[in-house]
């Protein structure tokens, strides 16, 4: 069975442990992380998981680590055929269109954005000339949703940017709100024709699964991907425990695989 990890945090090796450890003590995560975000780490998770492209990506926690962040993203992935850049952006960054444009013309379509970490909210309305030029280029946006400690992020915060750019499609990570699967406060975000979704750090986050089933299908089921969120979880366990959710088959290998293979047109995924 074909795997894309489409939800792979990845860091220089000098700040790899440091950043995963921030991380985990951020959320205040169940377990230690995993792993620490190393690329050469990722790389032999990978191979021994049976995984066969991951994408990889880092958030710019101030708009002056945008260029280097996207630069030292595109290089691993250049060193390894089975990665797929997506790069980033900051609300207070000026220079977007440029670097909209080198991103595009160096194969990077997409941008992360972890509003927790990044010092603003998604719906920021500094962002809104970055989506509508993303918009205009046929690129996508990938958000951390949701972090019911604060609000920053989540289905109120994505909805605006989907309304206002139809044609911008939106992946809204984890179910659309982590930590807080309110099916009522998903429902709007979900239905929207151009949002996409994650079920990492969802699933495999709580003990009780059941109440995530009716939200996974409140989205259409061409629009829901998988991702295992290295290094806080393992991509080897996260693989696993979704292979015993019991999804019908057709749906499992589409949410693993066909789902996020269509959707990222730019290169041929096989």
């Amino acid at each position: 069975m074909k795997v894309i990890d489409m939800h792979t945090h990845i860091f220089p090796e000098k700040i790899a442990a440091k950043a995963t450890v921030a991380t985990a003590e951020y959320f205040d995560l169940p377990e230690p992380p995993n792993h620490y975000g190393s690329v050469s780490e990722l790389v032999d998770v990978l191979r021994r998981a049976g995984i066969d492209y991951a994408m990889v990506f880092s958030a710019a926690t101030t708009e002056h680590q945008v260029e280097h962040i996207n630069r030292y993203i595109l290089s691993e992935a250049e060193a390894n055929p089975h990665f797929i850049p997506c790069g980033t952006l900051h609300a207070g960054y000026g220079n977007y269109k440029e670097e909209l444009r080198w991103m595009r013309e160096h194969g990077v379509h997409g941008v992360k954005l972890h509003p927790e970490f990044q010092h603003f909210v998604l719906d920021d309305e500094r962002l809104f000339p970055m989506f509508e030029e993303m918009e205009r280029t046929d690129m996508f946006l990938i958000a951390h949703m949701g972090d019911p400690r604060v609000n920053v992020s989540g289905p109120k915060r994505m909805i605006p940017i989907a309304e206002t750019f139809p044609r911008l499609r939106c992946i809204a990570a984890h179910l659309g709100n982590w930590g807080d699967w309110d099916i009522e406060k998903i429902r709007p975000l979900a239905k929207l024709p151009n949002v996409y979704t994650d079920i990492s750090s969802s699933f495999s986050y709580v003990t009780d699964k059941a109440p995530l089933y009716p939200i996974l299908r409140e989205y259409d089921p061409t629009h829901v991907f998988w991702g295992s969120d290295y290094p806080i979880w393992c991509p080897k366990k996260e693989l696993d425990k979704t292979l015993a959710l019991g999804l019908e088959r057709d749906f499992l290998e589409d949410v693993l695989f066909n789902n996020f293979a269509a959707f990222y047109h730019y290169r041929k995924l096989q």
